[in-house]
């Protein structure tokens, strides 16, 4: 599957980063705590910095959020999973997917102590943070990948967010709910007992700008694409400092909570961050349920990859990692 802007880009190739006289401002939201390791990698190890860049990192709980303020130019650029992006394109949203690093769902399942395996969950009632919502639609389609059936073999129970999900739990309202594999810790500290998933291929982090910024700014487009990538490569290689930033953002003295965090997002970490096609037709399955529009658009159209095929053609990633 080729996926390549449109004509209506060009992307101008640069045999060199130039020097810069002053750095460019641009300020990226982030909504997941837990899968944000390479953008604070590439503010705190100095990658904006040394590609002429001038970044501010501002977190924004929600995805809708994220997007509204993208699409008013309060922002340049976001991360995220692409559910809620690609929710927002089939609402017409010119959006433009440019990075995925991390290509599997990184999710597991807190569960009551009756439940060992995913075939216990049969009969059992799941604790979502709300029906029908994109956390609800990831916990069928996960039910569904352990050979359940989503609609017929559980219960949903809209409870909130992880700490409210987790105390449902442990009061019994609840027999399982999904939660990040980083926060796999805290549900142990809890006394609940985790069930990982199988593998699921998903689009969980990703990096976004709109279209029009992308056409009137390729130069930064691709230093602010040179930076992450090269910050994906510190956090594989230098788990101590990756570590350290995690509990800066996170503020966090925990250290069994920080380490597991990173043993969980480097998990499945993609050097070259470009989605496979399966985690793209399992993320559009999952968005198509909650936008059916999407059904109508042609998405490779909506995929940028231009600069980082580039970066792996001129032998850049290659050189991150020896």
């Amino acid at each position: 599957m080729q996926r390549l802007l449109g004509s209506a880009v060009i992307f101008t190739a640069l045999a060199s980063l130039p020097k810069f006289l002053s750095a460019e401002e641009i300020v990226i939201s982030y909504a997941g705590l837990n899968e944000a390791f390479a953008l604070w990698t590439a503010k705190e190890g100095g990658f904006f910095k040394s590609n002429g860049i001038d970044a501010q990192l501002v977190f924004m709980e929600g995805g809708r959020l994220s997007i509204q303020s993208l699409l008013s130019g309060h922002t340049q650029f976001m991360t995220g999973d692409a559910v809620s992006a690609l929710t927002a394109m089939g609402g017409g949203a010119d959006i433009m997917l440019l990075a995925a690093p991390k290509n599997i769902l990184p999710i597991a399942f807190a569960v009551s102590k009756e439940v060992k395996r995913p075939q216990d969950l049969k009969g059992k009632v799941i604790g979502v943070s709300q029906i029908g919502g994109r956390a609800g639609e990831i916990a069928r389609v996960v039910i569904k990948n352990m050979g359940l059936d989503p609609d017929k073999d559980v219960t949903y129970l809209a409870v909130g967010g992880t700490m409210s999900r987790l105390a449902a739990l442990a009061g019994g309202r609840v027999q399982a709910a999904p939660i990040a594999i980083g926060q796999s810790s805290m549900a142990e500290q809890k006394g609940l007992r985790v069930l990982e998933m199988p593998p699921m291929p998903f689009i969980s982090d990703a990096l976004w700008s709109t279209r029009s910024y992308v056409e009137e700014n390729p130069s930064l487009v691709y230093r602010t694409l040179r930076a992450y990538v090269g910050a994906i490569a510190a956090v594989l290689k230098d788990k101590p400092k990756s570590v350290a930033v995690f509990r800066q953002y996170m503020r966090t003295a925990d250290a069994k909570t920080a380490q597991a965090a990173y043993d969980a997002y480097v998990k499945e970490l993609d050097k070259i961050p470009i989605p496979n096609d399966r985690a793209i037709q399992m993320t559009l399955e999952i968005s198509r349920r909650l936008s059916p529009r999407l059904a109508d658009i042609d998405i490779e159209k909506h995929f940028y990859f231009v600069p980082i095929q580039r970066m792996r053609e001129e032998g850049y990633i290659d050189r991150l990692y020896r």
